[in-house]
């Protein structure tokens, strides 16, 4: 019984110190975006998390710097700046043999990767569906409840 409540209390402070990381991040203008193509491996592998700085100035970036951009029709990228140049910056995928034909500035810009954790964005997005955020939840759910109830039972004062 006592294996089980430390799980229990182990699981369910991961839960709260990942939400509070994840929510301070958003904050202070980090967002996460999943890869989805290979256009920067082995860098960037398919299925990473990237944690973009969206704070990051413009001004700031030099050639060798991975951002995220938007496209015309949303589509959202990062790859490697190649180039840059007065007002626009030349990018190009580390396995993709050309440069993007599309260029960056500052309209279309939304920030600097910071960091990736592999391999996370295939769980992040099988809970982005209605099933994965339906089990995350009763996941959840059922940790603090099961916490509740085997948490040790109330005493009562003694009065004499």
């Amino acid at each position: 019984m006592k294996i089980i409540k430390l799980i229990i209390n182990i699981l369910s402070d991961i839960v709260i110190a990942l939400c509070i990381i994840f929510i301070v991040a958003y904050l202070i203008g980090i967002k996460t975006y999943v890869v989805l193509s290979g256009s920067m491996e082995p860098t960037l592998k398919t299925g990473s998390v990237c944690f973009i700085n969206t704070k990051y100035e413009y001004s700031k970036l030099k050639k060798g710097d991975i951002i995220a951009f938007k496209l015309k029709d949303g589509v959202l990228v990062t790859h490697r700046i190649n180039e840059v140049k007065e007002d626009r910056l030349v990018t190009k995928g580390d396995a993709n043999r050309v440069k993007d034909k599309v260029l960056v500035n500052e309209k279309n810009y939304i920030g600097k990767n910071i960091y990736s954790i592999p391999k996370l964005g295939y769980i992040v997005r099988k809970l982005q569906t209605k099933t994965g955020l339906i089990i995350c939840v009763t996941f959840i759910i059922l940790i603090f409840l099961t916490g509740i109830l085997l948490g040790e039972p109330s005493r009562k004062k003694e009065t004499k």
